[in-house]
């Protein structure tokens, strides 16, 4: 099993064994069982368990949940005892006690010792097992409070259910699957085995975060599968990630390191660690060691403190070797823990495994230590109303109404500790309402009274903290309550935590946009983070402006998370902040790295870096590891990069920046790596500046407002401005295409109601004004980048395919059309935003050079070219409403339908090549317009990659392509730049390699341009050796077949009177087959043509239009995510014994025809079948095909009752299909009763359509 696995069974067996104790203890799932009939020896058992469930009732707001979060902590609490001991025995911190072994009659050694000194405990079940592990937890219990036997949670289960749970976690141990990694984290791995001692796996420093992280793993798909926003409860399950030991040591080294080389620059220190730019002076006032601190304020289980103990081991080190400080070696560990390391986290059970992490750090650094005074605490406590304890605060006569009314907003503030952890701000009240004072003082504004009520507040910002945490104390003391007692102790570690400042503060925070924050966690993020500055827009940013506010000013904040707030908008403030208020000493931004960092299920790009509060003429430093390399050697990249650095070698992924030309591109990108030269052309007009970007309408609600062109008639799709038809082009992005296309969707913009609700709902129609105008449209996501294409008049622009209007500035379309295809405009794009979303701030912020006028027409040429190559390609494909005739009316003097099909693929192939071959002329023409130096050119093409239209062809793939002109489309404009192109004589072997991957071609999205680049071949040689070559790829084939055959059925079923065709014989007309072979002759095919058509298929037809059409066209048809498949013509079917199965066509489709079907269809069909029953049933003797034929009437006539039963049920529901409805809608109530041969919607689909209220 792997790692994970594991960890899940061993969290079932825990949570079952005390469920099953709360039911002995009659604590049932929703409510107690009078104490009464308890036995009398459980009574104690059970009163410790209610106590629980009351503490927790407060929180949760119900008994129910108040117990099942008793369970939770119980579960966890055990687990983490038990995996702790797992790995103090690995370390040899005592004898084992979990671990059992042969030699020992299957006991752990400690086991065995103790019944050497308690014989007696020998005849107890399972030789007192249980009363063994509460001896030697009593015995932990003195060092480590996990252990204690007054911890809340400390309960063992029962024997039998205790040495089940001990064997899985013994398991572990012997599964090969689970084993140490090269980078000391302990995971699963699929290879092959390899010898698995113990003592490695549960010596890793990280095995205990990793338990953590997949101790949630249930947890954490339950809520990503609900789709639920995420509350502050809910926070560590969506976006809790373990950072990998090796960015913690760098993060460590380079912030609490370099503070302390910052102090002691003569420390052997820095020849020990690769710490960036290690200063070669003092630059701080040294203080001593142990006044240092350092904060995680969202530790969870603790990585950064546990290596940050090792680190601050050695500072003490050199301290007393070198500095001649006064510490005791034997102190350190106890040094570190209580004066050096603070953390805070939500989740109570990630702060005992931090806090057991740092005991055994002590423990293995000296043995005799004790217990210990952790300054790393939960925020899981529950404070009451102020009201409780409004008398202890109130005692004092000398506080005014305004103290009193602070004592109470700072009381209601902690209240919110175990909703938002270190984010509250307790202290922050005070200080603001004293720095208040002082600024009138500042400004002159003296009375009698000012002076007097500055003292007041001075002496009472002085007592506050004090005061509080006596109120606090004694509350606790008062309500008699040992479980509150106890986590009293946690609200007064905290409040001490979140009041005081630090050197360096460490994180690797929650990732949570705010788009997906619950009510009650955006609420709080608003009202503490989004003002003055706005770091409301994901928790990792409201965490970086709390690393700040917790650091003093000269403090240092490391962190890692995603890389958006580096380029994205609506972290501008973020970066902003950082720019203004901090110096970037180092910052790697890395990108996306499934091996080294956060492992293969986290699609993340990272960026780590740290930060100083203190002003600094350095220039800052950064690495890059987000182009041209792959994941799994980012991390040698990186460190080898460090290296260089370090030892001032050259390394083409470090750059250093001067903080203050950030700021020269607007909303301050962290563009760190392009040249001076380059920078300035940001301070020239930006396209912001000469062209309209401009976001388009968000209905609100797709389902109800969006149709795929298909889905309507024909005659109500708008064609021309001003044509009064309803439905009109609605640009909603789509797949990565250059040039033209992607013009599936439609609104019905021009219908009054339609309107109406457009202009009320969703975004409600923003940038009007430029609907239905010529313009430019682009995806504004996909992970190819963005792709810009022409777009007509008469269309509408959405959020997901804004626009690009032309001004009075500037008007020519094609021209910026070209530019915003071109290689520089995709490197400036990813520039300002390297992630999936490309948003119109990023393009208006793109800086815009104007051409000559003779350039300006030559590209306006090629790109005029590029949108109508375009646009034929469209037309070959009936997906597209340029769609003039499928492939096979082509070429018609070829007789076999696959050679028509291939110089189809020849012609296609030519004209994408002209277009690519386009693109290259453009970009070296764009080059020249924006004037790059060659260092620029070459750093713009390193990254977005050679034009392949200017590779070299060999001169026979030349020559044929210039004498195969196409008649629409002349080579006239671009015959010189191909004839100058260089010339290759290929290998035999190289075009052998790349024919071979010919079959290929065209399937997942491996088009002629992706093909080419991957192989870094020219298209014209492509070409060429594909028109030479006998290859069709099968799978495009079968698609245009496929596509073919559905343009037949269409005509066939709009020739009909009904628009319903049955499948099957007998039904009251000719059946489906039969009407497509007459098709056929009538189009002018052969009956030759007709019967090879299966081979071009890849089925036999029959068994295709019965078992395969209706789901391989709807799959077809499924160009969005996230929009329902929409096809067009429907398989209704009774069942799989086909008792009546039959083709509609929606254009068609309405109440009556279901009635139809019904009433005409089925009952000639029925009648059939019976007649057939009766004739075969008069036989006296049947055979052997005619009693299989029997059996299956049978079969189909029950199918039949059953499939008319469904239809008398959709008639009495009110079914009343409206075309214009959509396809999702009308097919809904068939779907749910299971009348169509595939499930068109998937499960929320099915359910929005059922209770659509339209």
């Amino acid at each position: 099993m792997k790692l994970s696995e594991h960890v899940e069974h061993i969290r079932s067996l825990i949570y079952k064994a005390f469920n099953n104790q709360f039911s002995r203890l009659g604590v049932g799932a929703n409510k107690l069982v009078e104490i009464e009939k308890i036995p009398a020896d459980l009574i104690s058992k059970r009163q410790k368990i209610e106590v629980l469930i009351d503490s927790h009732t407060g929180e949760t707001g119900s008994y129910a949940e108040a117990r099942e979060k008793a369970l939770d902590e119980l579960t966890f609490t055990l687990f983490n005892r038990l995996a702790s001991v797992k790995v103090m025995e690995a370390h040899q911190l005592f004898p084992p006690m979990v671990t059992k072994e042969a030699e020992h009659g299957d006991r752990s050694f400690g086991h065995k010792m103790w019944l050497e000194q308690n014989p007696d405990m020998r005849s107890e079940e399972l030789e007192g097992l249980r009363e063994y592990f509460k001896h030697e937890f009593n015995q932990l219990g003195t060092s480590i409070p996990l252990f204690s036997k007054d911890y809340p949670y400390a309960l063992l289960p029962y024997v039998i259910e205790l040495n089940e749970i001990i064997d899985a976690f013994n398991a572990v141990d012997k599964d090969p699957q689970v084993k140490p990694t090269t980078n000391n984290q302990t995971q699963s791995t699929s290879q092959s085995p390899i010898p698995n001692p113990q003592s490695l796996i549960w010596q890793s420093d990280d095995i205990l975060g990793w338990l953590y992280e997949s101790y949630n793993n249930v947890k954490k798909q339950a809520h990503k599968d609900s789709g639920d926003k995420t509350e502050y409860n809910k926070v560590s399950l969506q976006s809790q990630v373990y950072t990998p030991r090796w960015v913690v040591e760098f993060l460590v080294h380079n912030s609490l390191g370099k503070l302390y080389l910052e102090m002691y620059p003569d420390s052997e220190i820095k020849d020990d660690f690769k710490i960036a730019n290690a200063p070669q002076k003092r630059i701080r006032e040294p203080k001593p060691l142990h006044e240092i601190k350092l904060i995680d304020p969202a530790s969870g289980s603790g990585n950064f403190l546990l290596y940050a103990f090792e680190f601050f081991y050695k500072l003490y080190q050199d301290q007393i070797d070198n500095f001649g400080a006064d510490y005791d070696e034997d102190d350190i560990p106890q040094l570190i823990i209580e004066n050096n390391l603070h953390g805070v986290d939500l989740d109570d059970r990630a702060i005992q495994l931090a806090q057991l992490g740092l005991w055994i750090k002590a423990k293995q650094k000296r043995r005799s230590t004790g217990s210990l005074k952790f300054n790393v605490v939960s925020s899981d406590f529950f404070l009451p109303e102020y009201t409780e304890v409004q008398h202890i605060f109130e005692s004092d006569q000398s506080l005014s109404a305004p103290q009193k009314k602070l004592i109470q907003e700072v009381w209601a503030d902690l209240q919110q500790a175990y909703k938002f952890g270190s984010l509250v701000k307790v202290g922050e009240k005070v200080k603001l309402q004293v720095q208040s004072l002082y600024d009138k003082q500042k400004r002159g504004e003296m009375d009698l009274f000012l002076s007097a009520e500055i003292t007041q507040y001075e002496a009472f910002e002085k007592e506050f903290f004090t005061n509080l945490e006596t109120a606090v104390a004694q509350y606790a003391t008062q309500q008699g309550n040992s479980f509150l007692t106890d986590k009293t102790k946690d609200a007064i570690t905290f409040l001490r935590l979140i009041t005081q400042r630090y050197d360096v503060a460490t994180a690797n925070p929650p990732y949570t946009d705010s788009s997906d924050f619950g009510p009650d966690l955006k609420k709080f993020i608003e009202a503490n983070y989004k003002k003055p500055y706005k770091f409301n827009t994901n928790l990792y940013a409201t965490f970086i402006k709390r690393c700040f506010e917790l650091t003093n000013e000269q403090g240092k904040v490391a962190m890692i998370h995603p890389h958006t707030f580096m380029f994205i908008k609506t972290f501008e403030d973020v970066r902003t902040y950082m720019i203004e208020k901090s110096h970037i000493d180092v910052m790697v931004d890395f990108g996306l790295d499934r091996v080294n960092l956060f492992g293969p299920g986290i699609l993340l790009d990272a960026t780590f870096y740290v930060l100083s509060k203190s002003s600094s003429k350095e220039k800052g430093l950064y690495f890059n590891l987000t182009t041209n390399l792959q994941e799994k050697f980012k991390k040698g990249k990186f460190l080898e990069a460090l290296n260089d650095h370090c030892e001032n070698t050259q390394n083409e992924r470090v750059y250093e920046l001067e903080q203050s030309k950030l700021k020269i591109i607007k909303s301050y990108p962290f563009i760190y790596w392009i040249s001076d030269e380059f920078r300035e052309k940001f301070k020239s007009k930006s396209i912001d500046d000469v062209l309209f970007v401009r976001q388009g309408g968000a209905t609100g609600n797709n389902f109800r407002t969006l149709r795929l062109w298909w889905e309507v008639l024909e005659e109500d799709l708008s064609k021309e401005l001003d044509d009064g038809k309803k439905w009109v082009i609605y640009q909603k992005g789509g797949p990565f295409l250059k040039w033209y296309g992607n013009n599936w969707c439609i609104l019905g913009y021009n219908d009054p109601d339609e309107y109406e609700y457009l202009s009320t709902h969703g975004n409600r129609l923003p940038s009007e004004d430029f609907y239905l105008k010529e313009g430019v449209s682009y995806c504004s996501s996909g992970s190819k980048g963005t792709s810009f294409r022409y777009m007509p008049e008469n269309q509408i622009i959405s959020g997901a395919g804004p626009g690009i209007y032309p001004s009075k500035e500037f008007d020519d379309v094609y021209y910026y059309l070209a530019f915003l295809n071109s290689k520089i405009s995709f490197y400036l794009t990813s520039c300002l935003n390297p992630t999936v979303n490309t948003t119109q701030g990023d393009l208006k912020r793109i800086p815009f050079a104007f051409p000559s006028q003779d350039v300006q027409n030559s590209i306006n040429t090629l790109s005029k070219t590029n949108v109508n190559v375009k646009e034929f390609v469209s037309s070959l494909s009936f997906i597209n409403p340029e769609f003039d005739k499928a492939a096979f009316y082509f070429f018609k003097n070829e007789s076999e339908l696959k050679n028509r099909v291939k110089k189809l693929f020849d012609k296609e192939n030519f004209l994408n090549t002209l277009s690519i071959i386009n693109e290259a002329i453009i970009n070296e023409k764009i080059f020249e317009v924006y004037e790059l130096t060659d260092t620029d050119k070459a750093m713009v093409l390193a990254k977005e990659g050679e034009s392949i239209g200017a590779l070299s062809v060999s001169s026979a793939a030349k020559a044929a392509y210039l004498a195969n002109e196409v008649d629409e489309f002349s080579l006239d404009n671009i015959r010189a730049y191909i004839q100058n192109l260089p010339e290759q004589e290929f290998e035999a072997s190289t075009r052998e390699a790349i024919e071979n991957e010919f079959p290929q071609l065209y399937q997942s999205n491996n088009d002629l341009e992706e093909f080419c680049i991957r192989h870094q071949i020219n298209p014209i040689n492509v070409w060429y050796w594909f028109k030479e070559s006998n290859i069709i790829p099968k799978q495009r084939m079968n698609d245009l077949t496929m596509e073919f055959l559905a343009d037949l059925l269409r005509e066939i079923l709009m020739e009909d009177d009904d628009g319903i065709i049955p499948l099957v014989p007998n039904a009251g007309e000719k059946v489906l087959l039969d009407r497509i072979e007459e098709k056929f002759m009538e189009k002018g095919f052969s009956m030759a043509q007709y019967s090879s058509f299966d081979s071009v298929l890849g089925r036999e037809l029959n068994d295709y239009i019965n078992n395969h059409f209706f789901k391989n066209f709807s799959d077809h048809l499924n160009l969005f995510m996230y929009l329902p498949k929409t096809p067009f013509i429907w398989h209704l079917t009774s069942g799989p014994e086909q008792g009546f199965d039959c083709y509609i066509i929606i254009y068609k489709w309405n109440r009556d025809k279901l009635l139809s079907i019904r009433s005409r269809y089925i009952e000639q069909r029925e009648r059939s079948l019976e007649n057939r029953q009766s004739d075969l049933r008069a036989k006296s003797v049947l055979s052997a095909s005619e009693q299989n034929e029997l059996d299956k009437i049978y079969k189909q006539l029950k199918e039949i009752e059953s499939f008319k039963q469904k239809i008398d049920e959709l008639l009495a529901e009110g079914y009343k299909p409206v075309l214009d409805d959509g396809v999702g809608k009308n097919i809904a109530p068939l779907q749910k009763k299971k009348m169509i041969a595939y499930e068109v919607l998937n499960a929320g689909q099915l359910k929005k359509y059922l209770n659509a209220d339209w």
